[in-house]
């Protein structure tokens, strides 16, 4: 077995589905319980965390199919994989949490102008508690699929479900606060602040997406390390033209390393070899591009990068 087989065997992408499914059992549970809330209390914060677990439904959903169509194999015309279906899917998912958010936002300004009264805020407050309990496991189940199947789609559902636990809190708090006698109208402030959330939620996935499209860089501390990797192979003089990007769960890696003229190809190869095992160590998701050049000629027809 080669030294990249050896650390492939780490990486299993077909996890990224098991976040997916759970994904979606969890929120279809969470509307369940919210629905039911909402029916018999009327409180404004409970349709604006039901609205929030509506399009979580509608996101799971996408999520989990384009993890599985990011999972098939190259072909003749997809020579690089199907991966970039994520950055796509993650845009349609930032668009139909915006939606949300202004239709949360009309219904709020109507409660705003035509206040109704809350009820059952114990019940709703146990719902609440339900709530982030359940998001709070399907986090941690996704923090250890992201270890094995770095998935820009499950990478994405789960900052949204992790804020999610954070609204809930706020939930409980606001129907804590009219039980105390606070007035009515905070209920409908703090589904009007949701929107604002739901807003910044779709802009950080929308933005997560349109990089994956655009070939985006990776972060440049990953750049350097690579590049220190490299440099550090005693035969290797230098590198140029590093360019990295990301495509669903598989990272491409390409670059020009310079070495000795009067080496035999045989040899240049066998150490370009080395370098791309050694990458494949800390990158095991990725797929390497070397290109080899005699010392000091880097005149060659693309873009010269770091």
């Amino acid at each position: 077995m080669s030294p990249s087989e050896n650390n492939l065997s780490s990486y299993i992408p077909h996890k990224a589905l098991i976040a997916g499914m759970a994904s979606i059992a969890t929120v279809l549970v969470l509307i369940a319980l919210k629905t039911a809330i909402f029916m018999v209390s009327g409180s404004a914060s409970i349709l604006a965390s039901l609205m929030d677990s509506l399009s979580d439904a509608t996101v799971s959903v996408m999520t989990y199919f384009a993890i599985r169509f990011s999972l098939k194999p190259a072909d003749d015309d997809h020579r690089s994989g199907h991966g970039k279906i994520e950055g796509l899917a993650a845009l349609f998912q930032a668009a139909l949490i915006m939606l949300a958010g202004l239709a949360l936002l009309w219904e709020s300004i109507r409660r705003l102008l035509h206040p109704q009264p809350v009820e059952h805020h114990e019940l709703a407050i146990a719902v609440m508690l339900v709530s982030i309990v359940l998001s709070a496991v399907l986090v941690r189940i996704q923090s250890r699929v992201l270890k094995e199947a770095p998935s820009l789609a499950v990478e994405a559902d789960q900052a949204h479900y992790g804020t999610d636990i954070i609204v809930n809190a706020g939930v409980i708090v606001v129907m804590l606060g009219l039980m105390a006698g606070a007035p009515l109208w905070i209920d409908t402030i703090f589904a009007m602040a949701m929107v604002g959330y739901l807003g910044w939620t779709a802009k950080g996935i929308g933005m997560l997406g349109l990089d994956m499209l655009l070939d985006r860089e990776l972060p440049e501390t990953v750049r350097q390390a690579i590049i220190s990797k490299v440099r550090a192979h005693a035969q290797v003089i230098d590198m140029h033209d590093l360019r990295t990007s990301k495509s669903g769960m598989r990272v491409f890696i390409s670059f020009d390393i310079e070495v000795d003229g009067d080496m035999k190809l045989s040899d240049a190869h066998d150490i370009a070899r080395h370098v791309e095992y050694d990458l494949l160590r800390d990158f095991p998701h990725a797929e390497i591009m070397i290109h080899i050049d005699p010392h000091g000629d880097v005149d060659d027809t693309r873009h010269n990068t770091r």
